[in-house]
């Protein structure tokens, strides 16, 4: 098998050709046993949790807060990667998979009526939450319902635009001016672009898209090459650029759905940093600006939970074997929960994005006015 053969195995979910790009056996890469891996997530974790109670405590350092959140950051970055880049695949594929596309279907379903019923609860002068509330239960509903997964159906493409569509129209509607604004301000846009970064670089390993451990056939080694491929994630299928550089070692592929996924969840998780990067230093309100670190650790980690190998790779160095259940509930395209991971994160990230830039410690101060828009629910 080739490693385009293995990159595209693994990117359409079929089962006994993803070994090849994504399973690495043994308890050591490149010499690092398992356990220390493990040990380094743990304790970025633990810096991530010091971190924020430095920063909501008044009396401490928020230097020193921020400086151990930051570091506990890239700590379990690093450490999630290099699970990912360990981890084994199981064999055969358990019968009970065969359930999957009735639960994505009835999963898609309780989410399209939810939408209606806590919006209509909730906000009902703002229809536009339940056109996303359906769009992304169609995401979520989309592979089950098409016809052979609907991967080269046009639907697929108009979906995959429309939600990053939907998320960008209910920012500019209910997010207010303090939204846009706060990106003008230095460390605030310093953040995002940090932020950013370190999220499409997770991103790429936790999904599997770049590997830095590859598994290659006898033939293809010190042979390196860029050649176009096509990966059908997400939803459909897109064009790619495989590669391969042996000197590195770095194998993968970049993809339009890769980056757009990028793009979305990276967009989001960027702009909850920013803002709570804009509270932290606004000099207002103390409490909302530290407990909005809050909101992002959670959200961040949510937004995560889309990297289906790194949830695997975690769970497989703590449980091994037992941990197979985790690998087909993530991989398996069929799945609900790769998609209801994908939906909470973006709602709950819209929703803390929403939150804070309604906050008074992100208002742009232009000249004394009322704050009542501050008081805005979103």
């Amino acid at each position: 098998m080739t490693l385009g053969q293995a990159l595209g195995a693994t990117a359409r979910g079929l089962p006994g050709a993803i070994d090849a790009v994504v399973a690495h056996s043994g308890t050591t890469h490149a010499g690092t046993p398992h356990w220390l891996l493990g040990a380094v997530t743990v304790l970025g974790a633990l810096a991530v949790a010091g971190g924020w109670r430095e920063l909501r405590d008044e009396d401490a350092s928020g230097r020193l807060g921020a400086g151990l959140f930051s570091a506990g950051v890239v700590l379990v970055i690093a450490g999630t990667i290099g699970l990912v880049e360990i981890q084994i695949t199981p064999g055969d594929t358990p019968d009970w998979t065969r359930w999957f596309p009735m639960i994505n279907a009835v999963t898609a379903s309780l989410l399209a009526i939810g939408s209606l019923v806590v919006v209509r609860w909730q906000w009902p002068e703002r229809p536009r939450y339940v056109g996303l509330g359906l769009l992304l239960a169609a995401w979520i509903g989309y592979p089950a319902l098409m016809p052979n997964e609907g991967l080269y159906h046009p639907l697929g493409y108009l979906l995959a635009a429309a939600v990053p569509a939907a998320i960008a129209y209910v920012l500019w509607r209910d997010a207010g001016d303090a939204f846009p604004g706060v990106l003008r301000t230095r460390i605030p846009l310093a953040t995002a672009v940090v932020s950013f970064a370190l999220f499409a670089v997770f991103y790429a390993f936790s999904a599997g898209t770049v590997s830095m451990n590859p598994d290659v056939t006898a033939d293809m080694v010190g042979q390196g090459f860029v050649t176009p491929y096509q990966v059908a994630s997400p939803l459909v299928y897109w064009p790619a650029l495989e590669f391969y550089f042996p000197a590195i070692p770095l194998s993968g592929y970049v993809s339009l759905g890769s980056l757009l996924l990028v793009c979305v969840l990276g967009g989001l998780v960027a702009s909850n940093a920013a803002l709570a990067a804009r509270q932290w230093t606004a000099g207002g309100a103390i409490e909302s600006p530290r407990a909005m670190i809050g909101t992002v650790t959670t959200a961040g980690a949510t937004a995560c939970g889309c990297c289906a190998p790194a949830v695997y790779g975690a769970a497989g160095a703590l449980f091994g074997a037992a941990a197979t259940p985790v690998y087909w509930a993530f991989m398996d395209p069929s799945s609900p929960v790769g998609g209801l991971f994908f939906a909470a994160s973006v709602l709950l990230l819209t929703g803390s994005a929403l939150r804070a830039s309604h906050d008074p410690a992100c208002a742009i101060p232009r000249e004394p006015e009322s704050s009542g828009v501050s008081e805005q629910a979103a």
